[in-house]
């Protein structure tokens, strides 16, 4: 058998790709890692939360690109911001022909779509009768019925390039596979510890796997290797956990503590603020793994802001995180819980007393850090009892990768297209992070990255057999 384009990974993005790629008249091979009839990847146990810069997909492609280059600061790459932007509508109208079903998300009153059926909702891990697990095999399916294959338990080892075009993939077995275009689409590189040492955090061990553990960077080290551009390696998409999801598998990912984070404050040992909660959970999370010790920050916060937490996240962290063996300290006093806490009393009294002073004056911008209200208002700690839970990072998948342009294909370190090579999902760079961390959307990138993959691949080698190219 004979192929037309060979798909590196075999989530979200590997299979939309694909399958656009057969739509558009080409034989795709998808090479997946894993062995399994459900073999683990982050799109099998993604939420199913459908935004672009948390804005509804179906919005107007300008406001979507003005909110990706809002959230990113500025830092985005604009053909590609733009061209995510306007691909939103047709991706998840896309998704709606091939049989994906849509729910409002529950705790999220703007209107932001879920894929259905939705996840239970409540503390661990929860996938097998989810929406997107229930996706992912029905493209799987619509692949092997549009003439493509996808291939388990199979890793590629290199890519393949003739005369400066990538002409195919090398399997680690040592077969090699020719095709007119590759896709590289594994995923992010936050399993890989070597790698995420070196961008990301002092102390890999001292953050939390939120994820599968399938993205090792290998797609990335490969382009890299043929002298692909990398971009914005130094943010990732997570969230605040408790520390004791390090060792408990019940409190990953759910519950996160990323309102209680912004709406008291966030300390070291020395009880001190380190960061700017008001910028919400994701920020907060980079700033976290970003410590001289990772394991150092404690949130602090009084008995209105945990009374709010039954109501205020996806998975309330309140009584959650307690039923489920997470550690929340308690005392009447802010000097008797910085003794349980291992807080510096003076320092978290000083702390407090600052911030309760600019709180009261409504100037919590002037803090040092700042303090943004915003989106999260700064409230005073007033109401005892008070309380602390012990903090780690939780990555989800990096933000940083292959740069690549708005039709999908990889750039080399000159900012000219690698031909006949192209990347969609976590795996691309150039749309996210920035100094605040900015998070434009996971299955976006998935789906509507693999999307513009698989439909240029389409109009490219068609064209190059009409001779038109």
């Amino acid at each position: 058998m004979t192929f037309d384009v060979a798909i590196i990974g075999g989530g979200f993005a590997g299979l939309t790709a694909a399958n656009h790629a057969a739509l558009g008249g080409l034989r795709p091979l998808v090479f997946e890692a894993g062995d399994d009839d459900l073999y683990m990847c982050n799109s099998r146990v993604a939420t199913g939360a459908l935004h672009v810069a948390f804005h509804g997909p179906e919005e107007s492609a300008e406001d979507l690109y003005t909110a990706i280059l809002d959230v990113t600061d500025g830092t985005a790459r604009e053909d590609l911001a733009r061209a995510v932007a306007d691909n939103a509508q047709a991706t998840i109208d896309w998704m709606r022909e091939e049989g994906g079903e849509f729910l409002q998300h529950p705790r999220r009153s703007w209107g932001m779509p879920m894929m259905a059926p939705g996840r239970a909702m409540r503390a661990g891990l929860d996938w097998e009768n989810s929406g997107p697990n229930l996706f992912l095999q029905m493209l799987g399916e619509k692949l092997a019925a549009r003439g493509g294959e996808l291939r388990r338990g199979v890793r590629v080892g290199s890519l393949v390039v003739e005369g400066g075009v990538v002409t195919g993939v090398a399997l680690e077995s040592g077969e090699r596979i020719a095709a007119k275009a590759v896709v590289i689409a594994d995923g992010g590189f936050q399993a890989d510890r070597e790698l995420i040492r070196e961008h990301i955090t002092v102390d890999p061990q001292k953050i939390r796997q939120r994820n599968t553990e399938t993205g090792r960077g290998e797609g990335l080290r490969m382009a890299a290797d043929i002298g692909a551009a990398l971009v914005g390696l130094d943010k990732f998409y997570g969230h605040v956990l408790s520390r004791d999801a390090l060792t408990n598998e019940n409190l990953w990912p759910y519950p996160q503590l990323d309102v209680i984070c912004a709406k008291g404050m966030v300390v070291t040992r020395d009880g001190g603020r380190f960061c700017d909660e008001g910028l919400g959970g994701i920020y907060v999370t980079n700033a976290i793994a970003g410590l001289a010790d990772p394991l150092s920050a404690t949130a602090v916060f009084d008995s209105s802001v945990w009374e709010d937490a039954k109501e205020n996240d996806i998975v309330p962290p309140n009584p959650s995180l307690v039923e489920n063996g997470g550690t929340v300290l308690q005392a009447d006093t802010l000097a008797a819980l910085a003794a349980k806490a291992g807080l510096d009393a003076g320092g978290l009294a000083a702390t407090v007393e600052d911030f309760n002073g600019m709180v009261r004056a409504g100037s919590a911008p002037a803090l040092s850090p700042p303090r943004t209200t915003k989106v999260y208002p700064a409230h005073m700690f007033e109401k005892a009892p008070f309380y602390a839970i012990p903090l780690c990072a939780g990555i989800t998948v990096t933000s940083g990768g292959i740069a690549v342009d708005g039709r999908a294909r990889v750039l080399d370190r000159t900012g000219a297209p690698i031909p006949g090579l192209y990347a969609a999902g976590s795996v691309v760079g150039g749309l996210e992070g920035g100094p605040k961390a900015g998070y434009v959307g996971g299955l976006i990138k998935a789906f509507g990255i693999g999307r513009i993959a698989g439909r240029e691949m389409a109009e490219q080698i068609a064209g190059s057999a009409a001779g038109t190219v």
